[in-house]
């Protein structure tokens, strides 16, 4: 047995291997690192290039592809607020803030090692007790997976600050939004309104890049106003070490274990994935922390605790399926194809008949978290320029990744729509000081409760208890407590933040046309509209989104109590500006990818922001500098994503 160990160990250190292994890594950091080009979407794209590989390397480029751009996410979301992944919606949290603060290289240096230690933690798991996990993975039916899925709704309302109300509010909105489309359980479209690009339900790239991305980027737009002369960012960068990252990570052992052991659990949960992973560890360190107030403040076990998580799900998401042929995670789904592209089969003739490639795989997965440390750390310091960037070149930039990573998920228009749409959308929430997290979270886990209360109310009719099937058992009872603690903790969170009855005694009449109560009661009524409608949809496609609906007015109605007793606060002190003009054009430019051309719409935008600025006198900046800058970044996406890629992108209609 030692000596075939030491056998595929000098295999796997042959040139050709490591060659192999450290351009995926390379490969996977930069996939990750462009919003909306997602690991699902690079282990995808690498598929076809693994042709001409033998098995085992076609299986070490595309699991460091993996391990790479889950990586590559934390980077745009701690520089730029931007999650390059969806497993690094958390990272945000704490990440930007870090930046602001001028403690980027700090954050991605934490970044780096957390998430190398988490990989290691979740390899090493998978290397050595992959057969045991995998019968633990068996036990999660859909009345766990409810409870799990729960679990993770019901910590909204501590995952960011502000309002606890307006935080489960942005939950049923997330919810909401997954509920259009062709429902799971009776194959039927529902909330589609009669139009054909509602069937297909809103795509969860798009989504997350127009909760995160697009609005960010309109910020950096609203920031031009207020920059200095040479619109750089205004961050200042304060010195730090590896040493001293690796002391902060060794004096917070508790978010690593938390991170790690959570991310490791949830991956092997079939259909999970990294960004249930990394918000559930986020808010659980949070829940044992003695100190709450300074996490989404730049508090480095935010960042700990997230992408240690996030990384360690790989190896639990990769249990299942090399064991068992059920993939843990949306990647790991597309990384079985290119198991069976190769005529490897998962399950127990893989450590029987390709013993020696599967043993291979998994130790390269090992040695992959190790190059990730050397790779990650010794390019840090070019990351960390990036934060430097002119706003009038970051905000453009931005925007034509949001544009493309949107489009090329399923070559659709309409998810370029989403986003434009919702990030407006989200840009003006977060005016009224609604996080872009909460909603996030509703939307990718309400698809899950929902399916895991349908299939277990049959199931459990089959069994002949309903009630039994979802309360009974171990895991039911531990998670359903879960449950139960987390939203008593959310019912305390609000009860501190409520208004002191001396404040209220102070105002001598109730504002009811103040703009917030006129909102909040148009919204109220809106709701008690919409739940009359939708009682008269078939139970199945119903009950889920209604108890979502009758939630959201609930709330709703607590903020037209709130907003009753406040001035004219929020949406009522939004001033018209010259700025508007130039977030309106950008935003019909970016709607406009059928009409002119992506390729047109880069250039286009880098163009008309740089010239409005300069216009305004907001930067100073020379004309050929700004067409220059504006004509090689255009060629570059063209050189990548045209040439190399060769993603099939719409180019201008012709008028003729």
């Amino acid at each position: 047995m030692r000596g075939m160990d030491m056998e595929v160990i000098f295999q796997l250190l042959e040139w050709q291997n490591i060659l192999v292994l450290v351009v995926g890594m390379l490969i996977g950091i930069v996939v990750g690192a462009l919003p909306g080009l997602t690991p699902t979407m690079g282990v995808a794209l690498m598929i076809p290039f693994t042709f001409t590989l033998g098995p085992t390397q076609g299986l070490i480029i595309l699991g460091s592809i993996f391990c790479g751009s889950v990586y590559g996410g934390s980077i745009p979301a701690i520089l730029f607020n931007v999650p390059g992944a969806p497993a690094s919606v958390a990272t945000t949290f704490d990440g930007y803030p870090m930046t602001r603060n001028g403690q980027a290289r700090k954050a991605l240096e934490l970044s780096t090692i957390s998430s190398v230690v988490g990989g290691l933690f979740g390899m090493l798991l998978l290397l050595f007790f992959a057969p045991v996990f995998a019968q633990f993975s068996l036990e999660f039916g859909p009345a766990e997976n409810l409870w799990i899925a729960l679990f993770g709704l019901t910590v909204i309302a501590a995952i960011s600050d502000g309002s606890v109300t307006k935080n489960l509010i942005g939950g049923c909105i997330g919810v909401l939004l997954a509920c259009v489309g062709i429902h799971s359980i009776t194959g039927t479209p529902r909330f589609t309104f009669g139009m054909e690009s509602f069937v297909g339900g809103f795509n969860i790239v798009a989504v997350l890049i127009g909760l995160f991305a697009f609005p960010q980027a309109i910020n950096i737009l609203e920031g031009l106003k207020n920059s200095n002369s040479n619109n750089k960012n205004t961050y200042s960068f304060e010195p730090s070490s590896i040493v001293a990252s690796f002391k902060t990570i060794y004096r917070k052992p508790k978010s690593l274990l938390i991170g790690s052991g959570l991310g490791m659990f949830v991956g092997m949960i079939p259909g999970a994935g990294g960004n249930i992973a990394s918000i559930l560890a986020y808010n659980e360190t949070k829940r044992f922390s003695k100190d709450k107030a300074s996490f989404g403040k730049g508090d480095p076990r935010g960042i700990i605790t997230s992408e240690s998580a996030n990384n360690a799900m790989i190896g639990g998401a990769l249990i299942p399926l090399l064991t068992l042929g059920i993939p843990g995670s949306p990647t790991a789904a597309i990384f079985l194809g290119g198991l069976l592209i190769h005529g490897i089969w998962p399950g127990r003739s893989l450590f029987v008949e390709h013993a020696d490639t599967a043993n291979l795989f998994m130790l390269s997965m090992v040695v992959a978290q190790i190059a990730l440390l050397v790779i990650g750390l010794a390019l840090i310091r070019y990351f960390v320029k990036l934060s430097s960037i002119p706003a009038y070149i970051m905000a453009p930039v931005i925007l034509s990744f949001s544009i493309i990573g949107a489009y090329t998920m399923q070559n659709s228009v309409f998810d370029v729509y989403t986003v434009v749409g919702l990030g407006i959308v989200m840009y003006l929430l977060q005016k009224a000081n609604f996080s872009a997290a909460p909603i996030a979270l509703g939307f990718i886990l309400g698809p899950i409760a929902e399916e895991g209360l349908l299939q277990g109310i049959q199931v459990g009719k089959a069994e002949g208890s309903v009630w039994t099937y979802f309360f009974t058992g171990g895991w039911n009872i531990a998670l359903s407590m879960l449950v139960v603690i987390t939203i008593l903790a959310s019912i305390y969170q609000a009860w501190k933040q409520r208004k002191p009855k001396s404040e209220y005694a102070q105002r001598n009449h109730i504002r009811f046309f103040s703009v917030p109560a006129m909102v909040w009661l148009g919204i109220v009524i809106l709701c008690a509209i919409s739940m009359y409608w939708m009682i008269g949809l078939p139970p199945q496609q119903k009950w889920f989104p209604l108890f979502t609906m009758l939630a959201f007015v609930i709330l709703a109605v607590i903020e037209y109590g709130k907003a009753l007793y406040q001035p004219n606060t929020d949406i009522s002190s939004w001033k018209p500006s010259s700025i508007w003009f130039l977030i309106v054009l950008v935003c019909i430019l970016s709607s406009g990818l059928v009409w002119i051309g992506f390729y047109s719409q880069v250039f286009l935008l880098l163009m008309s922001v740089a010239s409005f600025a300069k216009w305004k006198r907001w930067i100073e900046v020379s004309w050929l500098r700004i067409s220059s800058i504006s004509i090689l970044f255009t060629a570059a996406m063209y050189a990548i994503f045209t040439v190399v890629i060769k993603v099939p992108l719409p180019y201008a209609i012709s008028l003729f």
